[in-house]
């Protein structure tokens, strides 16, 4: 059952590194990639390096066969993978908007603090000319 879990979870840290390495722009010119299988054996550390200089078409590539691989032994890999893909999306996008409301608020603050500041000035602007009109 743990090893159920373990391989799960090494596929799942796999597609979902896969995903986030399609926006890599350089691909590796000298080594030639390791299979699905390989990448399935590696250790977590010595992916992430190869993982960052795939390009798109190489990771689309990539992720079919660890899908293909993990089908024969698990069937129902794509609902696990859709669920998961999904669940991520929801909990990016709660993040995103947190990030909105809280820049909202700094923009907010930002306007009242300049419409304050213009205020300001032009209390002073009528007291300095009130100031000049006593003068003269």
């Amino acid at each position: 059952m743990k090893s159920d879990f373990r391989f799960r979870s090494l596929v799942l840290s796999l597609l979902l590194c896969f995903s986030v390495s399609l926006f890599a722009e350089e691909k590796s010119s000298a080594a030639a990639l390791p299979t699905a299988k390989e990448f399935l054996e590696m250790d977590l550390e010595k992916t992430f390096p190869i993982l960052e200089k795939l390009t798109k078409e190489e990771t689309k590539e990539i992720i079919t066969q660890i899908r293909s691989e993990a089908k024969e032994k698990y069937p129902k890999i794509d609902h696990f993978y859709f669920l998961i893909s999904h669940l991520e999306e929801m909990q990016a996008i709660e993040k995103e908007q947190a990030r909105l409301k809280n820049l909202l608020w700094v923009y907010g603050l930002g306007l009242f603090l300049f419409l304050g500041f213009l205020s300001f000035l032009m209390i002073r602007q009528r007291k300095a000319i009130q100031d000049i009109n006593e003068l003269s």
